[in-house]
């Protein structure tokens, strides 16, 4: 259509036999006719070809986390408060005794010679550690008159006493004998007082 109107507009403008005025103004239309659809079409076509803006989306930004830092104790800071372990080591027992008196045989008693008798001791405890039956009483010096080790009849608290008995016989021949006994601890102590035994064989 374009290039139709065009020839038209050329064709009349064209000075190819001469004109009367009615004819010169009717091409002068056809030609501002054609400019204007020339612009028109120049223009829509400017119109199709530039893109239509988008409106732009703004960017959403993401926050960086922030480090958050927790103050943990370390192993080291932590066995450090601990206090120090401690050992109790066990007391050991403060053993002693005391002679109490004498429930047989008192010294200086007269015996045939080979007589058989039972010498008996009272022994106080004294210490800070009971007596149980592992401890023993045995003879430590002098004469033994064949006297064997005993452990004890029962347990002694502190403070208590106890009655030890052991089976003597006189020597054969005369004189004045005497036997010390003591206390010995489970571990073989011997420890307290020295109870004696002293006969006369006449």
């Amino acid at each position: 259509m374009l290039a139709s109107l065009l020839a038209a507009a050329l064709g009349a403008c064209a000075p190819a036999s001469p004109t009367t005025p009615l004819a010169a103004q009717r091409a002068t239309g056809l030609a501002q006719t054609a400019v204007v659809v020339l612009t028109s079409t120049a223009a829509a076509r400017l119109t199709a070809a530039s893109p239509t803006p988008v409106p732009s989306t703004p960017a959403r930004t993401t926050a960086a986390p922030t480090a958050t830092h927790t103050n943990t104790p370390s192993a080291t800071a932590t066995e450090a408060a601990e206090p120090p372990a401690i050992t109790l080591s066990p007391t050991a027992c403060e053993h002693d005794s005391a002679f109490d008196s004498d429930v047989t045989v008192p010294d200086g008693t007269h015996f045939a010679p080979g007589t058989a008798f039972t010498k008996t001791w009272r022994l106080l405890n004294n210490g800070v550690c009971a007596w149980t039956t592992d401890y023993t009483f045995r003879h430590v010096s002098g004469e033994a008159m064949g006297g064997a080790p005993l452990n004890l009849p029962h347990a002694v608290a502190p403070g208590a006493t106890v009655d030890l008995s052991v089976a003597l016989t006189a020597p054969a021949t005369e004189g004045r004998f005497t036997g010390k006994w003591q206390l010995h601890s489970p571990g073989g102590e011997a420890f307290g007082a020295k109870p004696f035994v002293e006969i006369v064989v006449p």
